[in-house]
């Protein structure tokens, strides 16, 4: 008798995909609420060779990309490299209920059985620094030189740290890595004030995360509002008003002008001339591509390594995807593209002609106790025409608005009950009303 075929459910929130029955989604950490049914295509093309193929990079793109690259070809050698000392893991839960805790396994994505099952190489520790195009080989900083019929270029992206005089002191932390977080949780014990330099998704995820560990937090977000590029002026304060309920300072139009302290941090300069104490500080400044090594090898680059739809660079026989790669001037830095960008590298590495749609542009938050959603076009440009629903409760300290366009959905943005996500973005992809 065959075996009962598994079932998938979807993360609405990463785009996860994992088996029915987990009690959270193991990438992002959000509950079953964010999971929708899922199946998965049946993959046709196979063409097994005895290739090497390189992946640059195991982050999201690079572990997606090594599996739709296994899926289609059982005999090649798949080497997945990366600088960092850990196999793939989540980055999105960095910021998320990790501080103060050592939960370095519980953040791998898959256990190491996976890879030995999967016949995926994983060598860590090693830092990717040329690629020989007329060689085929990338050269690492320990003089290893590996050969590849095909590389897939995901290397990511790196925290902007704004030149702020002082930004290279021992408790200043930007977190994009493990040992980012790790560096926090040593410096805990001996902190009591703390300052998150910007008010994105990761900054307010991070100063939760601190309000939570005992630590006094103050956010300085640059702008005039929370996430204006997502929000509406409305939402921003609300949001604004839920995170102060939980005790966490913000100062908006707040622009550093230095990190002070001797030996050890201790404040920040705004240049105004208030300075804040902090023992702390996290920069949340947004993230830059890693693109210089393909930039050096000959490849068209932008904000990021340009590809077509089929995830090729301008150099034959290497790919590039996820948050170093961008498709028609498009660069999210969002886990969901990363999946998705990955998962067409892989296919098309093989041979077979996958084309890449483009992911929503989404937000998704998780802390102050509330949750949310921002999705689309949210009354930005000032040329157009907007129909808008807002519904508001301060008691149960729920916001929602939707935008309208042409009697189609063009945006929303959900505070405190995020239960319509999905339906929501079911409409804007099939662009039903």
């Amino acid at each position: 008798m065959a075996e009962d075929k598994k079932k998938l459910v979807k993360c609405l929130v990463c785009g996860a995909i994992f088996e029915e029955g987990e009690p959270v989604c193991p990438v992002c950490g959000v509950g079953p609420e964010y999971f929708t049914p899922h199946e998965e295509k049946e993959k046709k093309f196979r063409k097994d060779t005895e290739e090497i193929y390189i992946i640059l990079g195991n982050g999201a793109a690079g572990v997606s990309a090594a599996e739709a690259v296994r899926e289609r070809n059982a005999t090649c050698s798949i080497v997945m490299v990366t600088k960092e000392d850990v196999l793939p893991y989540s980055r999105p839960m960095l910021t998320k209920a990790v501080m103060g805790k050592d939960e370095r396994d519980e953040l791998l994505l898959h256990e190491p059985e996976w890879y030995e099952e999967k016949r995926i190489l994983n060598l860590t520790g090693k830092k990717a620094e040329r690629i020989d195009t007329k060689e085929k080989e990338v050269i690492f900083d320990d003089g290893i030189r590996l050969k590849y019929d095909k590389c897939i270029y995901a290397l990511g992206s790196e925290c902007f740290i704004p030149p702020i005089p002082g930004h290279e002191k021992g408790e200043v932390v930007a977190i994009r890595r493990l040992s980012d977080i790790e560096k926090i949780n040593s410096l805990l014990p001996r902190s009591k004030k703390a300052v998150v330099i910007g008010g994105g998704v990761l900054g307010l995820e991070a100063a939760w995360e601190l309000k939570k560990s005992g630590l006094s937090v103050t956010v300085l977000e640059h702008g005039s509002q929370l996430m204006s590029r997502q929000l509406d002026q409305e939402a921003g304060e609300f949001l604004k008003s839920l995170i102060l309920e939980k005790g966490i300072e913000v100062k908006f139009q707040a622009d550093t002008r230095e990190i002070e302290g001797d030996d050890h941090v201790t404040g920040v300069r705004l240049e105004g001339g208030e300075v804040i104490p902090a023992d702390m500080v996290v920069i949340s400044a947004g993230v830059r591509a890693n693109c210089s090594l393909a930039q050096e090898a000959g490849a068209s680059t932008g904000r990021a390594v340009v590809v077509n739809e089929h995830m090729e660079t301008t150099i034959p026989g290497i790919y590039a995807c996820g948050d170093c790669a961008e498709y028609k001037g498009i660069n999210y830095a969002i886990w969901p593209q990363a999946l998705e960008m990955g998962k067409a590298a892989g296919a098309n590495a093989t041979g077979e002609r996958v084309s890449y749609k483009t992911v929503l542009a989404s937000l998704t938050f998780h802390g102050m106790d509330t949750s949310l959603f921002a999705v689309g076009d949210a009354g930005k440009d000032p040329e157009k025409p907007y129909k808008v629903s807002i519904e508001k409760d301060e008691t149960q300290k729920t916001y929602k608005a939707y935008y309208y366009q042409d009697g189609r959905l063009a945006g929303a943005i959900l505070i405190g009950d995020t239960s319509e996500m999905g339906k929501i973005l079911d409409q804007m992809e099939k662009g039903t009303v």
